[in-house]
């Protein structure tokens, strides 16, 4: 009988189906091989930590830190250190060069510039070595027999402003002592004495917090301060320095300014006459301070410095070379000088309880940089106009500039503010790609100050004008009279002390604007002040002066974008028209309309929109190329703060000068 059609089938398929499964049964055993030989190893383990670094503790350091400095190779920015420091024989010492920096509110210690570092005690080299996790520390085991120690090093300060801070040229210097020491771990900077000198340039003059013992030549010898009152007393020297008094009463308030030449050291009218009054309508403000002397040091140099760096008893301000030439045209530049001054009370005498740390290696936390940063930019643009280094006019420009930025924080949407304080230690300050959906530390500033101004106006409201933030201003920084010792506080003590002033729920005010999350900007303050945020299509001085400077294009409040000369992007805002079309920081538009692009056919073809033109841009991003219609129909777009009538004019009010 012949076969059926699917036996021949069957036959041809089985040996198939016993090959397969003879392979997955190999296949499975040599797995179960594997895996009982791969236990049979042993599994990684972390290598033991390094012992830990002694916790700094309120105990005197034995004898006294001797650090010599000298500071004549300004030209390459390089500064030699020979610090001389007692020691304990037979132990190890460490020594931590400083990371965390007093209001600069992350690790910023430039440990890089530390070079040439070689540890002796008399003629004996003694071997260090780096922590190999902390490493801004160094250990060096100390010889029996062995009571003191020269330590010698170079702080290579950079030389050009794409590598760091510029702190010195062949003409100026900031002599900034964060860079030049390392202290021993285990104690209290306040408990850690030092004697500082320095050698300055031949010729050279210098002005600094720090009282000066003795003066030999360009040899300067400082009298003793403990290392917290050390790395809070910069020098500034130059060889070109003019040294103005603005007040002697109740103690000396001085100017000290240094230029690349002896022509530029002359300051222009009213800028003498605005600190003076700047430093009268703070003391009104504040009703205390808290220095036997202050030092507003001025850098007047392109491409120098950190921008400012507060203290307790001075301010570092590196400006512009032109800041005394462009003084009348460019009013937005006269305030700058005022954050520091305003730092000496909320900041120095009266930090956050978090951010006040007993060493400059032990990390702070920013939660209240709001209130750091917010409240000092509130009363830095107040007192600025109170002092009359801007007019009222000037004031509200920056005010409307202030709340149409955070007017374009989508951020806000979905980042409070109080995650957006730690970001000094997240980004570490570097370039956002989109900053209004990202967020970062510089919104503490801006929107603490909207917010600060909201409370001002809400105490006048309540109070029917008896009482302001002023008051608050006295009753918080205004106590201990003279008192240079350091004065922590809590949102819990803010709260106590507006309630004494004006009772209202300030935990459930700060909590529902610094812990929750918004879409609608903060502009409370603004319209309770008896203003309105609105758009023109004219730019405002400042924003005309900074394009004339710069030859940008600003359009941040229309399409979204700012543009470089050249039609290069530099900047494009989270969900606005530039960033729904697909442009990108770092493309270059190429066409208007189809025309080849210039700065003044775009704005043009923007306002055209508020009239129904179409707007079409082409661009270069890479090799590709696009082109795109803009969905925007509101033509160009600046910021303005109106008046509202019929309201009362309470920010007119909280800009009037004190008498």
């Amino acid at each position: 009988m012949p076969a059926s059609p699917a036996h021949p089938r069957s036959v041809r398929v089985m040996p198939f189906v016993v090959a397969t499964v003879a392979v997955w049964m190999f296949s499975a055993a040599a797995h179960a091989q594997a895996s009982s030989a791969a236990q049979s190893w042993p599994l990684p383990q972390p290598a033991p930590m390094p012992p830990p670094i002694a916790a700094p503790r309120d105990t005197p350091y034995p004898g006294t830190l001797r650090l010599r400095v000298d500071a004549t190779d300004t030209a390459r920015g390089l500064f030699r250190v020979t610090e001389t420091l007692p020691v304990t024989p037979g132990r190890r010492l460490t020594l931590l060069f400083p990371q965390w920096l007093p209001g600069d509110h992350g690790p910023t210690g430039q440990l890089d510039g530390l070079a040439g570092l070689k540890v002796q005690a008399g003629k004996r080299v003694l071997a260090w070595t780096r922590d190999a996790v902390q490493v801004a520390a160094f250990h060096i085991d100390i010889p029996a027999g062995v009571t003191s120690i020269d330590v010698h090093f170079q702080f290579l300060g950079a030389t050009e402003p794409r590598v760091g801070p510029v702190v010195a040229t062949s003409t100026m210097m900031d002599l900034q002592w964060h860079n030049l020491v390392l202290y021993p771990a285990g104690h209290y900077a306040r408990r850690i004495t030092c004697v500082a000198s320095v050698k300055l340039p031949p010729a050279w003059e210098f002005a600094s917090p720090l009282t000066v013992a003795q003066r030999e030549g360009d040899e300067v010898r400082f009298q003793p301060v403990t290392l917290d009152t050390l790395v809070d007393s910069p020098v500034i020297a130059g060889r070109h320095f003019k040294r103005i008094l603005l007040s002697e009463d109740p103690v000396p308030v001085h100017v000290n300014i240094v230029a690349d030449d002896a022509a530029s050291l002359e300051p222009p009218p009213g800028f003498v006459q605005g600190h003076q009054a700047l430093v009268q309508q703070a003391y009104r403000l504040f009703g205390s301070r808290h220095f036997d002397q202050y030092d507003l040091l001025v850098w007047l140099a392109d491409g120098f410095g950190p921008s400012y760096f507060e203290h307790l008893r001075s301010g570092e301000n590196a400006v512009p070379a032109d800041y005394f030439t462009t003084w009348k045209d460019r009013p937005e530049q006269r305030g700058r000088l005022a954050h520091g001054f305003v730092h000496s009370w909320n900041g120095l005498f009266r930090r956050p309880a978090e951010m006040w740390t007993p060493d400059f290696n032990t990390p702070e936390r920013d939660s209240l940089l709001w209130v750091f940063e917010g409240l000092t930019s509130y009363w830095q643009d107040v007192l600025t106009t109170r002092a009359g280094l801007w007019t009222r006019e000037d004031a509200l420009e920056d005010l409307a500039a202030t709340a149409a930025a955070m007017a374009n924080r989508p951020g806000r949407r979905w980042r409070p503010l109080r995650d957006a304080t730690n970001d000094a230690i997240v980004q570490r300050r570097k370039p956002l790609s989109w900053k209004g959906w990202q967020r970062d530390m510089f919104d503490a500033y801006s929107e603490g100050q909207l917010i600060w101004l909201e409370a001002d106006t809400l105490i006048r409201e309540r109070s029917g004008g008896r009482k302001s933030l002023d008051d608050f201003a006295r009753a918080f920084f205004g106590v201990r009279p003279g008192s240079q010792v350091t004065m922590t506080y809590t949102l819990e003590d803010i709260v106590t002390t507006l309630n004494a002033i004006q009772p209202h729920d300030w935990a459930g005010f700060f909590r529902s604007r610094i812990d929750e999350t918004h879409d609608a900007p903060p502009l409370e303050g603004i319209t309770r002040g008896g203003y309105a945020l609105t758009w023109s299509e004219q730019p405002t001085d400042a924003v005309r002066r900074a394009e004339a400077a710069s030859g940008n294009v600003d359009l941040g409040d229309s399409l979204g974008m700012t543009l470089a000369k050249d039609g290069k992007v530099l900047r494009v805002e989270w969900e606005r028209p530039a960033f729904e079309v697909g442009l990108l920081p770092g493309a270059v538009v190429t066409a208007v309309n189809g025309s080849p692009y210039d700065a003044q056919r775009l704005k043009d073809a923007v306002k055209a929109t508020a009239h129904q033109e179409p707007l079409r841009l082409s661009w270069r991003q890479g090799t590709a190329t696009r082109s795109a219609l803009i969905p925007w129909d509101e033509g160009l777009r600046y910021p303005r703060l109106r008046r509202v009538e019929g309201t009362p004019a309470l920010l007119d009010e909280i800009l009037a000068p004190r008498d």
